[in-house]
C-alpha cells in the first residue's frame, strides 16, 4: 500500500511537471523557423534570440525538476563504500567470505532499490517544449552558434533534457568550438577533459595545462582556480608557489568584490561543502573512526527534529524559535536559507520578549534577557539588510541599539557597521571602533576582523592578531585581508604558502560565481549521479577536497556497480575500466593531501588491493602508517597490525602487530570486538612461532609492559611521507603533490583549506545525532585480565585460525 502510494504521488508530480514546463515554454520551434530564410546565422542577432528562448525554456524545465526531486531521501547504500575483510581471514576462507561479503552487498543494494523509487528522475521523455528547445539548439550548433555548441556540449556531457549521456561527442563538440572562435569555457573543458580522460580521451597534461591556460587568460575564473591548485600541488607541472599564489591571488579578489557589492555586512555565503559520505556516516559506515558519526545524517532524522521544534515555538518556547530561525536563515544540509520563515519566528520571540513600544518586557529572567538580545540583533540585521522585510535602516539602528545594550556581539558588531559606512547615521569612526572592540572582546568574528581593519593603520600588530583570530574561526573578509599582507612580504616559501593557503581559502568558500559544487549537491539529491559525478571532478581539478573526496566516492561506487564488465559501453565516462579506477584513486590521493577523513586510508587500499594501480603492500603500508599516526584512523592502525602479524609489506613483528591492536581499540571504542578477535589470532599464531623455535622476540606478548611512548619503529625507505609520494596517481608529475603531504595539518586544524566547519558534525549537533566521542577517552590500559581474556579467547578461534597463511 505504502508503495502504491508512492508511485502514486510520483506520476501526479511528474504530470505537474511536465505542465508547467509547457505552460512556462511557449513555442520555441517557430521562433527558429522563422529564421531560416537565411538572414539569421551563426551568431546573428536572430539565432541570439532564438538560441535565449530555447534556452529559457531548458532552464525552467530544470528548475522545476529540481524543485520535484527537492526534500527526498538520498540515495545511501548504492554508494556507500564496502571494506574487503577477507584478508583478514586464512587463505582457503579468503574466496568464502568474499563472496559473503559481494552477497550481502548486492541484498541491500536491491533493497535500496526497491525503496529509491521516489528519488529517480522521471523516465519518460520530456515535455514536448523541452523537446523542441533541444532541437532549436541542435539547429542552431549546425550552424555554427558558439552558446548553442557550447550549451548541446553540456548537454551531451551531462544527459540532460532526456539526451543519452555522451562525453566523448562533447568533447568534440567543445574543441570544435574552442578552435574556431576560442570561447574561453570550450577552453576550459577541453582543459578538463584532457586532465582526467572523460569521453575515452587520451590523458595529456600539456594539452591540459595549455587549454586551461588559454582559458584563465579571458579571465575564466574556474580556469584561474584549476591553475592555482595544479602549480601549487605539482599537478602536470612543477611545483610553484610563486605561480600557484598569483592564480589564487586573482580568484580571491574577484570572490571579495563580489562578497563587498552585497548588503552590508557582505553577502550571506555559500552553502557548506557536503561530504557524501557522511549520508552512511561516514567513509566506512558509522563508528567506523574518529570523523565516522554514530548515526548516518538523514533527511527523516531531520524532518522529525523539525517537526519537534516547530511545534515547542507553537507553544511559546523560545530555545525552539532560536534553533528555527538559526536553521531557516543560515540554511541547512537540506534546504537553502529562508528569511520569511526565519523572521516569522523573530516576530515570535519579539512578541513574547518585548512591549508594543519595542521595549523590554519587566520580570525576565536572565536566560530570557540572554534570547531577547538575539531576537534584536537578528530584528535588526534583517532590516539593515532587507532579508524577509525591506531595508528600513531606522528600526535597524533600534533595534542594534537594544541589542547593544544588551552586550549581544552580533549587535555590536552590526551597529558598529552602520557607524562606520554611515547607514541611517551619522557617519561615526571612533564610535565604530569602539563598538567593533566590544564585539572582538567576545571574539565575535566579524567584531575581531572589522577591529583589525580599522586598527591597521594606527596598530599595525594588535590588528594583525585581531585578524588571526577571525581568519583562524573562518571569517572570510579576514582571511583576504590576512592573504594581502603576506603576499607584500612573501620574500619566503613558507610566508608565500601563508598568503596561498588564505588566498585559497577566500577563493574555494566565497566561490558565489564558478564553484560546480551546488550543481553537483543538487544533482545527488536529486539522484542524478552521473551529473553529480562530473561536477564534482570538475570541483576536484579545481582543488576542493571535499569535490575530491566526494568525486572519489561516487567514481568508486560506479564501479562497483558495473562490476566485472569491460568495453566503453560499460565505462562511458572514462571508457575503460583501468582509467576508471586510476582516477578514483588520483582522487582519493589527492583528498588524502588535503587530510580529508579516511581518504588516506583509502589509498592504502586501493595500493594493497592493486585497484587501478599495480599491488605493492609496501606502498600500502607507508599509507597506512600516514593515516594511523596523522588522523588516528582506527582502520588503518589495524591494517597495520594485520600486515605486521602476517609479515606483509613490513618486518613480521608479534610485538608491533600487538601494538597497533591495541591503539586501534583506543582509537574507536566501537571497534572492539574485531580486534579482540584479531588479538586472539594474533595470540594463537605467536605460540605456534614460539613453539616452532621462531624469533618471536625476547618479552612475552600478552604479559609485557607497555611499550614507552618514543618507542618507534623503522618502517624502511618507504616509511617517511616521501613514500606516499611514490603513490601518487596525478600523473608524472603528481608525485610532488604526495610529498607534500606530511607538511600539511590535518583539515581540522588547517588554516586555509577549503574546509571552514565539518559539515557533518555541525549538522549531527543540531540535528541530535552527535558526531563520533574523542578517540583515545578510555584508558587503553592492557591489565593482566584484559589478556588473560585474549588466551581464553584464542582457544576458542584456535581452530580456525591454525592454517596460518
Amino acid at each position: 500500500m505504502r508503495c502504491s502510494l508512492g508511485v502514486l504521488v510520483w506520476l501526479l508530480a511528474s504530470s505537474a511537471l511536465a505542465a508547467e514546463a509547457e505552460s512556462n515554454s511557449g513555442s520555441v520551434a517557430v521562433a527558429v523557423h522563422a529564421t531560416e530564410d537565411g538572414s539569421t546565422t551563426g551568431d546573428a542577432p536572430g539565432a541570439d534570440d532564438a538560441f535565449g528562448r530555447a534556452a529559457a525554456v531548458l532552464r525552467r524545465y530544470q528548475t522545476a525538476l529540481g524543485r520535484q526531486q527537492a526534500g527526498r531521501t538520498g540515495y545511501r547504500s548504492r554508494n556507500k563504500t564496502y571494506r574487503d575483510v577477507s584478508g583478514a581471514f586464512p587463505a582457503f576462507a579468503r574466496p568464502f567470505m568474499r563472496g559473503a561479503q559481494q552477497l550481502i552487498a548486492g541484498l541491500l543494494g536491491l533493497v535500496d532499490q526497491g525503496s529509491a523509487y521516489n528519488r529517480r528522475t522521471p523516465t519518460g521523455p520530456p515535455p514536448q517544449s523541452v523537446q523542441e528547445a533541444v532541437a532549436s539548439v541542435r539547429e542552431l550548433a549546425a550552424r555554427g552558434h558558439g552558446e548553442a555548441q557550447l550549451e548541446l556540449a553540456m548537454t551531451e556531457l551531462y544527459g540532460r533534457y532526456g539526451v543519452t549521456v555522451d562525453p566523448k561527442a562533447a568533447f568534440e563538440r567543445c574543441q570544435r568550438l574552442a578552435e574556431a572562435s576560442g570561447d574561453a569555457a570550450a577552453q576550459y573543458m577541453l582543459g578538463i577533459f584532457y586532465a582526467t580522460g572523460m569521453g575515452g580521451v587520451e590523458q595529456q597534461n600539456s594539452l591540459a595545462l595549455l587549454y586551461t591556460t588559454l582559458a584563465a587568460m579571458q579571465g575564466h575564473t574556474a580556469a584561474e582556480a584549476t591553475l592555482a591548485f595544479k602549480h601549487l600541488s605539482g599537478i602536470g607541472v612543477p611545483v610553484s608557489c610563486d605561480k600557484a599564489l598569483g592564480y589564487y591571488q586573482t580568484v580571491a579578489r574577484k570572490a571579495i568584490q563580489h562578497y563587498l557589492a552585497g548588503p552590508p555586512l557582505g553577502r550571506q555565503m555559500p552553502e557548506y561543502r557536503v561530504r557524501l559520505a557522511d549520508d552512511n556516516g561516514g567513509t566506512y559506515g558509522v563508528k567506523t573512526g574518529p570523523y565516522s558519526l554514530h548515526k548516518a545524517i538523514d533527511r527523516q532524522a531531520f524532518g522529525d527534529l523539525l517537526q519537534y521544534h516547530q511545534q515547542n515555538a507553537r507553544e511559546g518556547d523560545l530555545k525552539s524559535c532560536i534553533t528555527l530561525v538559526d536553521l531557516y536563515y543560515h540554511g541547512h544540509r537540506f534546504g537553502a536559507a529562508n528569511f520569511s520563515t526565519a523572521l516569522r519566528y523573530v516576530r515570535t520571540m519579539q512578541d513574547r520578549l518585548f512591549t508594543a513600544r519595542g521595549e523590554l518586557r519587566p520580570g525576565l529572567a536572565a536566560g530570557e534577557a540572554g534570547m531577547a538580545a538575539q531576537a534584536a540583533g537578528m530584528l535588526g540585521i534583517m532590516h539593515l539588510r532587507g532579508e524577509g522585510t525591506a531595508v528600513d535602516t531606522a528600526a535597524a539602528q533600534r533595534w542594534l541599539t537594544i541589542g547593544a545594550r544588551l552586550d549581544h556581539a552580533q549587535s555590536l558588531n552590526a551597529l558598529g557597521v552602520m557607524y562606520q559606512e554611515g547607514l541611517g547615521v551619522a557617519a561615526n569612526a571612533e564610535r565604530a571602533i569602539q563598538l567593533f572592540k566590544r564585539a572582538a572582546e567576545q571574539r565575535h568574528l566579524g567584531g575581531l576582523a572589522n577591529y583589525g581593519l580599522a586598527m591597521l593603520d594606527t596598530s599595525p600588530a594588535a590588528a594583525h592578531e585581531s585578524l588571526k583570530k577571525a581568519a583562524e574561526g573562518g571569517h572570510l573578509l579576514a582571511h583576504y585581508h590576512l592573504a594581502e599582507l603576506y603576499a607584500g612580504m612573501a620574500s619566503s616559501e613558507t610566508q608565500c604558502r601563508m598568503a596561498v593557503a588564505s588566498y585559497k581559502f577566500v577563493a574555494e568558500n566565497g566561490d558565489w560565481l564558478h564553484s560546480p559544487m551546488p550543481e553537483a549537491a543538487a544533482a545527488y539529491h536529486r539522484g542524478d549521479l552521473d551529473a553529480a559525478t562530473v561536477d564534482y571532478i570538475r570541483a576536484a581539478e579545481m582543488g576542493y577536497g571535499a569535490g575530491q573526496q566526494n568525486a572519489a566516492l561516487l567514481l568508486e561506487a560506479a564501479a562497483k556497480r558495473v562490476g566485472a564488465a569491460e568495453g566503453p559501453e560499460a565505462w562511458p565516462l572514462f571508457g575503460s575500466r583501468q582509467a576508471h579506477v586510476w582516477q578514483t584513486l588520483a582522487y582519493w590521493t589527492r583528498a588524502a593531501n588535503q587530510n580529508m577523513p579516511d581518504a588516506r586510508a583509502k589509498q592504502g587500499d586501493y595500493y594493497y588491493h592493486g585497484w587501478g594501480v599495480e599491488r605493492s603492500a609496501e606502498q600500502a603500508a607507508a599509507a597506512y602508517t600516514l593515516a594511523a599516526e596523522a588522523d588516528a584512523n582506527g582502520l588503518a592502525m589495524w591494517s597495520l597490525g594485520w600486515m605486521h602479524e602476517n609479515g606483509i609489506g613490513v618486518k613480521r613483528d608479534f610485538h608491533l602487530a600487538k601494538r597497533w591492536y591495541d591503539k586501534s581499540i583506543e582509537a574507536n571504542q566501537d571497534g572492539r570486538l574485531a580486534n579482540h578477535i584479531s588479538l586472539a589470532r594474533l595470540a594463537v599464531k605467536y605460540l605456534w612461532a614460539w613453539a616452532s623455535g621462531e624469533d618471536v622476540g625476547d618479552a612475552p606478548l600478552f604479559f609485557a609492559p607497555e611499550p614507552e611512548p618514543h618507542e618507534e619503529y623503522d618502517y624502511g625507505d618507504d616509511g617517511d611521507d616521501d613514500a606516499v609520494g611514490h603513490a601518487a596517481a596525478d600523473g608524472d608529475d603528481g608525485a610532488a603533490a604526495d610529498a607534500h603531504a606530511g607538511q600539511l595539518r590535518p583539515a581540522r586544524q588547517a588554516p586555509g583549506g577549503d574546509w571552514e566547519q565539518d559539515p557533518a558534525a555541525a549538522d549531527a549537533d543540531d540535528f541530535g545525532m552527535g558526531g563520533e566521542e574523542d578517540a583515545g577517552d578510555g584508558d587503553g590500559d592492557e591489565t593482566l585480565s584484559g589478556n588473560i581474556f585474549f588466551v581464553v579467547l584464542l582457544l576458542a578461534a584456535g581452530g580456525m585460525f591454525l592454517p596460518f597463511r
